[in-house]
């Protein structure tokens, strides 16, 4: 601040991740964006450490902000990065200095008071991918109950849900003003009964969903249905008050996503964290470029459509270049740009009229069980496919990658035929491996995963290694599966080892699943109903069976040998032993080598079930 000139910050914002000047990094995005508009903006990174240069609280490195506080848990939400799908505490933390372990349990809410404590009658809004699924009463997986909202239990002033760097700009903008920061789209308010609009569509209170969990397919379903800009307010109360959910905000144009990325991050750690060893999650994504926000696939276990929304919000090709120029002008640049992609890849350009429009599609899924007729699959993957092209060209760059996962259901034209934008992948930007997620091989389980059927990515499989062995090329695919959710029997789990087995692979991780908050999969965990379809699903809960699904997938671990043979002789599935004994043995007398083919530092701590770090779908 002192060599700025500056005497007074207006906003501070608060994180539990270390900071990184980088726009894969929230803190980092949203600072950099309210600096370009005027503001002067300070960081409170990893606040629990002692200050730089010595003891003491680190609360007390930077002033009070003259307009507000903005909190958020960090890149991932608390629970999450602190524990595992068995509860289990994790030993590190990528996100943190040195990758060590220690953010609070249910950040949000600590730094919230803390912030209280230091910054009296600053304004604070809460925010992130902890606070923003939190939004509403919600079932919380690690405390096997319902809590409150977010809002509630943090005492904030604000909860900013979704992407927040248009929410953040108007809050400053109010504050500033003198203005009140009531029926503003995007966020959440606590307010008294008689202040409820009467137009608002009440959904069932917490007090309701203490005693009725099942209820929560009602509030889920209004999340869905009202996730629109033109969508009512949604009221739940709390005891005499009400959390008011406005709608979101209208997707963000072309222009202001370049403005979002057009920002001079410096793609780095705080020096502040050198002598911990910097900030291991910044290594992933350091020289990949994003080309847009947001997924229309609908995962039922991803909440992203909640979050950055399921329109496609895509940057110029200008402003992916410019990027990629800046690149290969940064010292520390090789010459290989590790990924061009967003949270679906070759989602680049995706949309239809309706979605771009901000309206509801609530008759149909975009993707499953196809692709819809609305979607200009095949003249959009032109446009990632010649984006891919132009970087690659830029001079200095020696490598483009496409890290991010791939929907290889959209790797087809309208014939069925593959679109030129598969053998672009094939030929030029896969990295010795293509992550693609059929997360199971169970049709049954993909049915109520909103996944397509395991047959189409057996044909797409065929066609990947087809043209890879015309190429020459020694390239792979890395498969990433779900155990434990919903709809997920055992004999299922054995369907998908079978498939596994008779391909002689198994991953070194496998995800487990997590009930998350504002997921539909999160419902069918909780009531063993599907929210949209009413159907009644077997839910695996006991650890055991999830151990044993686990260990159907990751069959080549030693530890893995007596949860497997028991599973195949619950099931009658004997016949299965001797090809998984002889092929286990094999791979046992091989040290373990061919097991490590396919497997994703990205998706989680060596089979732990691992936080989503960076994670991409696909």
């Amino acid at each position: 601040m002192a060599e700025r000139g500056w005497d007074s910050l207006d906003v501070l914002l608060v994180t539990g991740d270390a900071y990184v000047d980088h726009p894969s990094f929230g803190a980092a995005a949203l600072g950099r964006y309210l600096e370009a508009k005027g503001l002067r903006v300070g960081i409170l990174d990893v606040p629990e450490l002692p200050e730089a240069g010595g003891g003491g609280d680190g609360w007390g490195r930077l002033p009070a902000p003259r307009l507000f506080v903005g909190v958020t848990a960090g890149t991932i939400d608390s629970m999450v990065t602190n524990y595992t799908a068995a509860r289990r505490k994790r030993r590190g933390d990528v996100y943190r200095p040195g990758g060590r372990a220690g953010r609070p349990n249910r950040a949000t809410i600590g730094y919230t008071a803390k912030a209280r404590h230091h910054f009296p009658g600053v304004p604070v809004v809460v925010g992130g991918l902890e606070a923003g699924p939190r939004r509403l009463a919600h079932y919380d997986f690690w405390q096997d109950g319902m809590r409150r909202s977010i809002l509630v239990d943090s005492k904030a002033d604000l909860l900013v849900w979704g992407m927040g760097e248009r929410q953040a700009l108007e809050i400053a903008r109010r504050l500033d003003a003198g203005e009140g920061l009531e029926g503003m789209a995007g966020t959440c308010e606590v307010v008294r009964a008689d202040s409820v609009p009467a137009d608002a569509r009440l959904v069932p209170s917490y007090e309701d969903l203490a005693v009725d969990p099942a209820l929560l397919g009602e509030v889920f379903e209004g999340v869905r249905q009202e996730n629109r800009p033109a969508g009512r307010i949604l009221a739940q109360a709390h005891g005499a008050r009400f959390v008011l959910q406005h709608p979101p905000l209208a997707p963000a144009s072309q222009v202001e996503v370049d403005e979002f990325y057009d920002l001079p991050f410096e793609r780095a750690w705080h020096p502040d964290h050198d002598a911990a060893g910097g900030v291991p999650a910044l290594e992933a994504v350091r020289w990949s470029i994003n080309t847009h926000r947001g997924c229309m696939a609908d995962c039922s276990f991803c909440s992203i459509t909640f979050h950055q929304g399921r329109t496609i919000q895509s940057r110029s090709e200008a402003s992916i270049l410019r990027e990629a120029a800046n690149l290969v002008g940064d010292p520390g640049f090789r010459g290989t740009i590790t990924d061009v992609g967003g949270p679906t890849a070759n989602m680049y350009g995706l949309g239809c009229k309706r979605l771009e429009a901000g309206n509801a599609c609530l008759d149909r899924d975009c993707l499953t069980p196809e692709p819809c007729p609305a979607l200009r699959i095949d003249r959009t993957s032109e446009g990632y496919r010649r984006v891919l092209a132009m970087v690659r060209e830029t001079p200095g760059v020696k490598h483009t990658h496409v890290s991010s996962g791939i929907r290889y259901d959209m790797l087809r034209g309208k014939d069925g035929e593959l679109l030129p934008l598969h053998h672009d992948l094939v030929r030029h930007h896969v990295p010795g491996r293509m992550k693609l997620a059929p997360e199971h091989a169970s049709d049954r389980v993909l049915r109520v995963m909103n996944k397509p059927s395991f047959g189409v990515y057996e044909d797409y499989e065929r066609d990947y290694k087809a043209e890879c062995e015309s190429l020459g090329r020694d390239q792979h695919l890395v498969n990433y599966f779900i155990v434990g959710h919903p709809g997920t029997t055992l004999e299922d789990a054995v369907e998908l080892f079978e498939k596994l087995l008779a391909r002689n692979y198994s991953p070194e991780q496998a995800q487990e699943f997590i009930p998350l908050p504002m997921t539909r999969a999160g419902v069918q965990y909780v009531t063993g109903v599907d929210p949209q379809t009413g159907e009644e699903l077997y839910v695996p809960r006991g650890m055991r069976e999830r151990r044993m699904q686990k260990a159907l997938v990751r069959w080549k671990a030693s530890e893995s040998r007596a949860l497997v043979e028991e599973a195949l002789e619950t099931t009658g599935r004997g016949d299965l032993l001797p090809r998984f004994r002889k092929l286990a043995n094999r791979s046992r007398s091989d040290g373990g080598r061919r097991r490590g083919r396919g497997s994703d530092p990205k998706r989680g701590g060596g089979g732990d079930g691992g936080p989503p770090e960076l994670d991409t779908c696909g």
